[in-house]
């Protein structure tokens, strides 16, 4: 784990489903050190999960994955970089069809179409066989 600026702090887990719990700690604990609210808590703990689910289930990766979090004013920025993968731009992922019946919907997606939803801004970066998906929620007041 780096913590050189108490603001950013970044640590790696595992590619396995029994990360989701030490990640759910590493952002409550993050939280509850830069003060912010519960009230955004559940929001990005959602979409933390949701993307690291999605590089377990297709980057294909072994290494494990880094994420980073970090907090500048209002703004609280998570980051997951999946290393030695190929590219998978979320920001690129058409947009569900939420409006139509399920039969008519084609599976997955959702889980993004969440995110994008919650989230404030949505980034992908992809150099040297590592992606890196970064979302931002704007904090309140």
């Amino acid at each position: 784990m780096r913590d050189e600026n108490p603001g950013r702090i970044e640590m790696y887990f595992k590619r396995s489903l029994d990360s989701l719990s030490e990640i759910s700690e590493f952002l409550e604990g993050f939280f509850t050190r830069q003060g912010v609210g519960p009230d955004h808590l559940e929001s990005v703990t959602l979409a933390t999960e949701e993307l690291f689910t999605n590089m377990l289930k297709y980057g294909g990766g072994e290494a494990e994955i880094l994420i980073g979090l970090e907090r500048a004013d209002r703004e609280l920025s998570v980051s997951l970089t999946d290393f030695d993968v190929d590219e998978f731009d979320v920001t690129k992922v058409p947009e569900v069809r939420v409006d139509r019946p399920l039969s008519e919907r084609e599976p997955g997606g959702l889980g993004i179409h969440l995110i994008k939803k919650m989230m404030d801004r949505i980034e992908y970066e992809y150099v040297d066989r590592r992606g890196k998906t970064t979302f931002v929620k704007t904090l309140d007041g």
